[in-house]
């Protein structure tokens, strides 16, 4: 594994705190912040609360930006002179499969994300009025496939979870670990390259956390998909032997979150 799916360089980002019009911290999150998975890689995000696991998952697959967001006004101290600073600053360059994802804007940006990437969160998502070969078959519904494509297609990947005798189902009759795992049916219906997980296991009990962990291990070799995954479940990521069963453990802990006195930063 040599190629990079995901390139990472430089990326910064910052909090500005306002209260009023008066800026009261700036809480940094990442400074030249540098993070790759190769083709086929299965990468754990790992790090304590706050130290931005969640934000790296959300640039990456897009649900985020990475540029300065919100421009509001602010007063300096002498409460004079007024001007405008952003929310959140943020920069850096994150390349996902070949495509610089700053520059995917509308539609394209929608199209990136159905053809390359499948999400997978901590509390699943599923829509309640749905069965589960509903919710499974309901992106390629909205990509304007056909009904009986997409059934099929929910179908065979609800046997790939062993979850075909709850097809017809609906999410409020299903355990945790089997709503997990029509989420993560859903999240492949499209074939992406890579899949992003947001605390997969987070809320399950611990008899099915080790099930999800095996499914994304043996997505990840045998349909070769590369798997980025925030947790806080480490000992899950280790067998009986402390070997580590995923590639790469990445973490963000010696990047805490750094406060900076308002008074250091306004003059």
């Amino acid at each position: 594994m040599s190629d990079k799916i995901i390139q990472i360089e430089n990326l910064n980002r910052t909090y500005n705190v306002i209260e009023g019009k008066k800026l009261i911290s700036k809480q940094q999150i990442f400074h030249d912040l540098n993070f790759y998975v190769n083709e086929g890689e299965f990468v754990a995000v790992v790090g304590p609360s706050g130290c931005g696991k969640s934000t790296l998952l959300n640039i990456i697959g897009t649900l985020d930006s990475i540029g300065n967001k919100k421009m509001v006004k602010i007063l300096n101290n002498n409460g004079n002179k007024e001007s405008s600073i952003p929310e959140i600053e943020g920069s850096g360059t994150v390349i996902v499969n070949s495509y610089n994802i700053n520059t995917l804007k509308g539609s394209k940006k929608s199209e990136f994300i159905n053809q390359n990437i499948g999400f997978i969160f901590q509390f699943h998502h599923l829509i309640p009025e749905l069965t589960a070969i509903q919710n499974v078959a309901l992106p390629m519904r909205i990509q304007g496939k056909s009904k009986r494509e997409s059934i099929n297609k929910a179908y065979e990947l609800l046997e790939e979870m062993n979850l075909q005798a709850h097809a017809n189902r609906k999410p409020e009759i299903l355990s945790g670990g089997e709503k997990q795992r029509v989420a993560i049916a859903r999240a492949l219906i499209n074939s992406p390259t890579i899949l992003l997980a947001d605390e997969p296991t987070g809320s399950l009990h611990p008899d099915f956390k080790k099930g999800i962990i095996d499914l994304f291990i043996k997505l990840n070799k045998e349909k070769n998909i590369s798997i980025v995954m925030v947790t806080h479940d480490v000992n899950s990521l280790y067998n009986n032997n402390n070997k580590l069963i995923i590639d790469r453990l990445f973490s963000l802990s010696d990047s805490p979150i750094n406060k900076i006195d308002y008074e250091e930063i306004i003059q």
